[in-house]
């Protein structure tokens, strides 16, 4: 059972004194409040009988007397006798019964609550009052009584918690030692649900992994085998599926009929075949007996009536009655269009003993014929007009601004990043979020403009009847904030923008493709200066994407030339205060600019092979660098940031293998590889694939601006990664922005929930720095450590470098048990450092 069964006894002995210690309290604090009531009480009796019997004394009315006394009795429950001694005699007023329910005697003892005696002179009259306390005690033990049946279902609560405590122990090891003699036994696809307790996940996450790599050499073994037997087996496939297709023939030839119901000359249905039965809704035990109408609904009001008169008609010897294209309500509220045919059933006489009533579902012929007819036109997911529709509607239009002398305007929208949500959400989340961006285009065309989708995520908007370009760009910027709102998809909310490529009609001659094509030129414009915008084309169009080819050249020609440089930057553990390696930082030593950053000149190649070439002179100048650098420190490790087109060639990993050969002074574990988690978004099998390659290797990888991407559960549990970079813009603000500062908390959590190390990027401060290690991390880059570096200058600032004393004091903290108890974020950083 582990230690928890261990801690009955202790809490226990914790409960008892603490409900020792809450009861003492609560029976004086209860007895002292009943003794103040049950005193004042007695004195207000007293001046209320002083007040009665004023008058009747000095009257001598005995009766009056009587009275009063005997009331005294009512008026106060703790009045156990009264006695007056007055000229006129001598009068008692004895209480007979108890007023109350009173305590258990054992309880009496402990509460300090005793008889009253209160005497009252009234001239030469005098009144003894005796009280006794037992309305005061039944109060204090009714009290107690409650609080200690609420503390006794508090104590069965906490024995309870413990007790489910135990048996999820019991069930996890349960489970665990259930797996292990399915897994021996033969059953490698056994795997330990990631649920319950910490421990269990964790538990769970390590019998998994270590299942899956023995089931990977089991499969391995069996493939030779499996390969030997491949052609057998699937002859035996082909078998099967000539004897399904055989059964799956005949269950539809046996299905193949028309529904029938049979009625008396009453209405009542007699028999029902199976095809009705399942038209209707209605088995055929329960329709038997039931009248027609109540059966075979009709969901027309006029044609239910139409039908109940026809069916008459028929009973008194009428004809038969054939009607089409009516909507059959079965049982359960659902539709569809049948045709049916009623007649008379009768005997060999020609008498009416009843009625046959024939019907057949025509909603899938009647449907396919509407769809045939609406889908030349129209696009199935969205419902906007389609390309066929569009090239109709955009000659007339072009025809009706060359004649009327108004500008009209081809936009051409595209949304941006749209694969990405597409691939990663799934394409059920994109097919939602086309279907909103196609509402909300419709919404604004309405009955003056035009919208269409021409596929994927591509729409075509014809704005016309336009005097000038400014009421183009108001109506764009209508429309741009319209397509930015947020886009709610199976209750998550998701945000996308669009891009938009604006054509404008001036009464030239140009044709309606003529016009497409050059709002499709200026959609890319649009997309190359950021996206989220629109563009109207120009003149200067081509000239642009020239520049845009020549800066690529431009690139390329400064990699063959030798101008690419690498910044070091290093990676400190803060706890321990002494450097762990270096993250590779690409430069541009540009012969007019000097040096240039990477974000001026890598977009313009991310798309093509130079990157590729960029990040293999990248990783082989790491190496190098890491050959010279393990004489100084052989711990260092160098990490090396890849693109996504180049991680995600075929042969990444054998052209990794040729240049690890190239440095066989360099372990290959002294290499680390980040991606970002959008790279692998597009194929994550395949680049999970890759991973284990270069893992099997040696190479460690580190996802890089985690929480800035899709980030998921499951992307994170099928990527083999070995570490997690906490993203700049999070760190940065996250001493002043409590938002920030929960989602780099939960990171940290995410990396130690995986078992993975963690890295935060962006520490400008040591306040920084401190937080960090306080919620759980201890590694850490960013300009409050130093900025990227050349090569030759790395050595002599490690030789320098001092982790400074305010660095070990914060290490000394201890670590954040809950955010909720740091002070207001923004009232001071320094305090982090001195509150414990």
């Amino acid at each position: 059972m582990g230690i928890y069964s261990r801690l009955f006894l202790p809490i226990f002995v914790i409960i008892a004194l603490v409900v020792g210690v809450r009861y003492s309290l609560l029976l004086q604090s209860e007895t002292s409040y009943a003794q103040t009531r049950y005193q004042q009480d007695a004195a207000d009796l007293a001046v209320h009988l002083r007040k009665a019997l004023q008058p009747a004394l000095a009257a001598r009315d005995r009766a009056g007397i009587d009275s009063a006394l005997s009331g005294a009795l009512l008026l106060n429950a703790d009045l156990s006798a009264a006695r007056l001694d007055y000229a006129g005699g001598h009068l008692e007023a004895l209480r007979t019964a108890p007023a109350a329910q009173p305590a258990p005697a054992w309880f009496a003892k402990l509460v300090t609550l005793a008889p009253l005696q209160r005497a009252i002179a009234i001239g030469d009259a005098s009144i003894a009052l005796t009280f006794e306390p037992a309305l005061p005690l039944a109060q204090v033990w009714r009290t107690v009584h409650q609080q200690g049946v609420i503390s006794a279902l508090n104590v069965l609560i906490i024995y309870t918690l413990l007790g489910i405590i135990i048996f999820a122990n019991k069930r996890m090891l349960g489970r665990l030692a259930d797996a292990t003699n399915r897994f021996q036994a033969g059953d490698h696809d056994v795997r330990l649900p990631l649920r319950g307790t910490l421990e269990a996940r964790m538990l769970a996450s390590t019998f998994n992994n270590m299942a899956q790599r023995v089931q990977a050499l089991v499969h391995k073994l069996q493939q030779s085998q499996s390969q030997l037997s491949a052609q057998l087996e699937r002859t035996l496939l082909a078998q099967q599926q000539l004897q399904a297709e055989k059964e799956r023939i005949e269950v539809t030839l046996a299905s193949i009929g028309d529904a029938v119901i049979t009625t008396d000359l009453t209405g009542k249905i007699a028999t029902i075949n199976e095809v009705a039965q399942q038209l209707t809704g209605w088995s055929e035990s329960r329709a038997r007996g039931m009248e027609l109408h109540q059966v075979f609904v009709l969901a027309n009001n006029f044609g239910q009536h139409s039908l109940l008169k026809s069916m008459s008609a028929i009973y008194a010897g009428g004809d038969v009655i054939k009607v089409g294209n009516q909507s059959l309500r079965n049982r359960l509220g659902a539709t569809c269009t049948v045709e049916y045919t009623a007649n008379a059933i009768r005997t060999a006489r020609g008498e009416v003993q009843g009625s046959v009533l024939v019907f057949r579902d025509v909603t899938e012929r009647r449907q396919l014929m509407q769809q045939i007819s609406w889908q030349s036109n129209h696009d199935i997911l969205t419902g906007l007009p389609n390309r066929a529709a569009l090239a109709s509607r955009f000659e007339q239009e072009v025809t009706r601004a060359r004649n009327e002398g108004y500008l009209l305007a081809v936009c051409l929208f595209d949304l941006d990043h749209f694969q990405h949500v597409n691939q990663s959400r799934g394409q059920a989340v994109g097919d939602e979020i086309l279907k909103q961006v196609a509402s909300r285009l419709h919404d604004f065309a309405g009955q003056r403009h035009y919208v269409a989708r021409l596929g994927g995520d591509e729409f075509v908007l014809l704005l016309p009847d336009l005097n000038h370009r400014g009421a183009i760009e108001h109506a764009l910027e209508r429309l741009m904030a319209a397509l930015s709102r947020t886009y709610i998809c199976e209750g998550e909310a998701v945000a996308m923008s669009a891009s938009v490529g604006i054509a404008v009609y001036t009464g030239t001659d140009v044709s309606a493709d003529s016009l497409l094509r050059h709002a499709d030129q200026a959609l890319y414009q649009a997309k190359i200066t950021g996206r989220n915008r629109y563009h109207f084309f120009d003149a200067d169009l081509d000239e642009q994407v020239r520049t845009h080819h020549n800066r690529r050249t431009e690139v390329r020609a400064a990699l063959r030339d030798g101008e690419l440089r690498l910044y070091y930057q290093p990676k400190l553990d803060m706890r321990k205060g002494h450097i762990v390696g270096m993250e590779a930082l690409l430069r541009w030593q540009h012969p007019q600019r000097g040096i240039v950053g990477p974000m001026d000149f890598l977009p313009i190649v991310e798309h093509s092979d130079v990157i590729v070439d960029i990040g293999e002179w990248v990783i082989r100048e790491a190496l190098r660098q890491l050959q010279s650098w393990r004489v100084f420190d052989p711990r260092w490790v160098i990490s090396v940031n890849i693109a996504a087109r180049h991680f995600q060639r075929a042969d990444f990993v054998a052209r990794l293998k040729t240049m690890l050969s190239e440095f066989e002074d360099v372990p290959p574990h002294m290499l680390e590889l980040e991606i970002l988690e959008s790279s692998a978004l597009s194929d994550i099998s395949q680049v999970r694939a890759i991973m284990l390659d270069c893992q099997a290797l040696g190479i460690s990888f580190a996802l890089d601006d985690f929480g800035t991407g899709y980030s998921s559960m499951s992307y994170l549990k099928r990527l083999p990664a070995d570490i997690l970079k906490i993203d700049q813009s999070f760190v940065r603000n996250m001493l002043v922005d409590r938002d920030d500062l929960h989602l780099v908390s939960a990171v940290i959590g995410l990396a130690k929930a995986f078992g993975l190390g963690v890295i935060a990027e962006g520490v400008e401060t040591m306040e920084h720095g401190a937080m960090l290690m306080r919620l759980g991390c201890d590694l850490a880059q960013g300009y409050g450590i130093a900025r990227p570096m050349p090569a030759e200058d790395v050595l002599s600032w490690v030789a320098g470098f001092d982790a400074a004393p305010v660095w070990q004091a914060a290490a000394s903290l201890p670590p954040i048990v809950s955010l909720h108890e740091e002070p207001a974020a923004g009232t001071s950083q320094m305090p982090l450092f001195v509150q414990t």
